[in-house]
């Protein structure tokens, strides 16, 4: 099997400069590899571009463009299935060669991919994009993402295999789809013959009558048989109303119990239509083909049927059921209000209305984090006299749109709840039906927590004078993103603060080790700045490492955490080191460097 292999293996996911550097030196180290040993390095930690490429206009590049040749395919699992299910999966079994766990899994969280194997290697990238889409679709909860021929695969920690003799066999995925060859003939045919055999032809494929009406987009045969009657909804009630429709009356399904599939050719009835146990009171299309799995509402239904985006299917949907979307006034003034507050956090002028706002969001990137979600939450603008945005995207689903880290976008989503950008609902705010949901998907998932329901209040000059207050705070205050949990907040802020931000973790205990830690870092910062005047980060921490036996990198944490409540409590000060400064200090070389000028810790002068 001929791909590409980093020469360096990585004990944790990669990060920034570091995938630049994977990816200059992974395009040089094309290989031939056995799945075995393939296996063995994924699970050493090694990267992966499970391709070859060839040279094109005088470079060789990881790129469409180059693609060569692809003989290993892999799907990656994010949520959605744990590795027991994955383990135990019958397709997975049969054809898959191994999976492994990825950097980022924990036993609370299964993250890892399964890897498969071709009888021969695609030469023909378009064959390539069948075959990946078709095991897209047959595992909807895989990343859906991750089917460019050219995209880098991070190794990880563990492999558990299924048989490495395991191939996916080229001839059992379709080049063309079986519709298109009907339909290729039908054309061919007079255009009497046409419409009646075609009806017959997909008629027979298919056990559900409507099919052939939604492929065909014949809105007014569907609303006949629908019984539509016109209604109006508000924006954000469209897709609940929508999941709500009977699949098997929109689908023409008479028959009870199993039916054939919709999607693929079968003599057993495979499929089943069901509410959702979330208690939404959703349909749900779920096919039980182990080699053809498919689970999804009304809208992924359309998405499948008639080949198109879930935007399209869902104004598809609109049309059928004649939805008209209203917006009341008061709506559409917030949304202007919402096009005001983009247009000021792209302006020229908001580093000099809101100077310390701007220092502390474009420091650390969120003003294009907040860009990002006010563009998002526009659509789930509350439609009455009282409008507000609420949303309840879950961390991954919103760290998809930001392009970031679930980890790191839940850091960003607690840093604007901090400055009252968003505000997190407390569990007595959020909706019965949507709180229900929530408890049901941390239970199902084993999550510690449910998804957390946010409202974003909509931008004043004097809401954001209090926020260009809080951020010159946390300048003075030295508070770093190390600050951004419980503890730090608490000691930075106040537990109040801390319980807004974090509303499930309310009145939260803080560990005894904790305590203690930042104890000793209280009392040997003192004593220093007592004995010399001044003091710094790294001579603190280098001071209580003999002193109190914990792992650094903990220390550094509880630093952080805690300098903001060490400098309100003791009159402190922290400042930029300079000549001037050192001058002041009575600085010298027996202290620091002459070219070493780091933060400061001192009294207030």
């Amino acid at each position: 099997m001929k791909l590409l292999l980093d020469t360096i293996a990585y004990t944790e996911k990669p990060r920034g400069y570091e995938i630049g550097l994977i990816s200059k030196r992974i395009i040089n180290n094309q290989i031939d590899i056995d799945v075995e040993q393939l296996a063995i390095q994924l699970g050493n930690g090694k990267t992966i571009v499970p391709a070859s490429f060839s040279v094109r206009n005088g470079e060789i590049r990881r790129s469409i463009d180059n693609w060569e040749s692809q003989q290993v395919l892999a799907l990656d699992f994010d949520e959605g299935l744990t590795l027991e299910e994955a383990y135990s999966n019958e397709f997975f079994r049969e054809y898959a060669g191994f999976l492994y766990k990825t950097f980022s899994h924990t036993e609370e969280h299964h993250k890892f991919r399964v890897v498969f194997v071709l009888d021969e290697a695609v030469t023909e990238y378009r064959h390539f994009q069948t075959i990946i889409n078709e095991l897209l679709v047959r595992f909807p909860y895989a990343d859906q993402s991750c089917k460019d021929g050219s995209r880098i695969f991070f190794g990880g920690t563990g492999v558990v295999p299924f048989n490495y003799e395991n191939r996916l066999l080229l001839e059992d995925f379709y080049m063309e789809t079986p519709l298109k060859n009907i339909e290729s003939y039908l054309n061919n045919m007079s255009t009497t013959r046409v419409s009646t055999s075609q009806q017959a032809l997909l008629n027979n494929k298919y056990s559900a009558s409507n099919v052939y009406l939604i492929k065909t987009r014949d809105l007014e045969t569907l609303q006949e048989r629908l019984s539509v009657e016109p209604i109006i909804l508000s924006n954000n009630e469209v897709i609940d109303h929508l999941k709500r429709q009977d699949l098997r009356l929109f689908l023409g399904i008479e028959e009870k119990g199993n039916f054939l599939d919709i999607f693929h050719d079968e003599n057993n009835p495979s499929a089943s239509i069901y509410l959702s146990n979330s208690g939404s009171d959703h349909y749900l299309y779920k096919c039980f083909s182990t080699n053809y799995p498919f689970v999804g509402t009304i809208i992924h239904v359309v998405e499948k049927l008639l080949n198109c985006t879930l935007v399209e299917a869902k104004r598809f949907l609109m049309k059928v059921y004649q939805i008209t979307v209203y917006e009341s006034e008061a709506v559409k003034e917030y949304k202007e209000n919402i096009d005001v507050y983009k247009e000021l956090i792209r302006s020229d002028e908001l580093k000099e209305i809101h100077p310390n706002f701007y220092t502390v969001f474009y420091r650390y990137g969120h003003l294009s984090d907040l860009y990002m979600l006010l563009d998002l939450t526009k659509e789930f603008i509350t439609n009455d006299s009282d409008p507000r945005i609420v949303f309840f995207h879950s961390v991954r689903t919103l760290a998809k749109h930001l392009g970031r880290g679930v980890t790191a976008t839940g850091t960003r989503l607690n840093f604007l709840a901090l400055f009252n950008v968003i505000r997190k609902l407390d569990e007595t705010e959020v909706p019965n039906d949507l709180l229900k949901i929530q408890k049901y998907s941390k239970k199902k998932n084993r999550y510690q927590y449910r998804n957390s329901t946010y409202e974003m209040p909509i931008y004043s000059y004097a809401s954001f004078c209090e926020i260009d207050d809080m951020c010159k705070q946390w300048l003075k205050k030295g508070c770093t993103s190390r600050t951004i949990s419980y503890e730090g907040i608490m000691r930075t802020f106040g537990r109040e603060k801390a319980d807004l931000v974090f509303p499930q973790d309310k009145g939260k205990e803080i560990a005894e080790l904790n305590e203690d830690t930042v104890s000793q870092i209280h009392l040997t910062a003192l004593k220093i700045i007592d004995n010399k005047g001044w003091t710094t980060e790294k001579e603190i921490l280098d001071c209580i490492s003999t002193k109190f036996k914990v792992h650094r990198e903990f220390k550094v944490s509880q630093f952080k955490r805690c300098i903001g409540e060490m400098i309100d409590a003791y009159d402190l000060e922290i400042v930029n080191c300079n000549k001037k400064i050192k001058a002041e200090m009575n600085i010298n070389e027996s202290h620091m460097s002459k070219q070493s000028f780091p933060k400061l810790i001192r009294r207030k002068i």
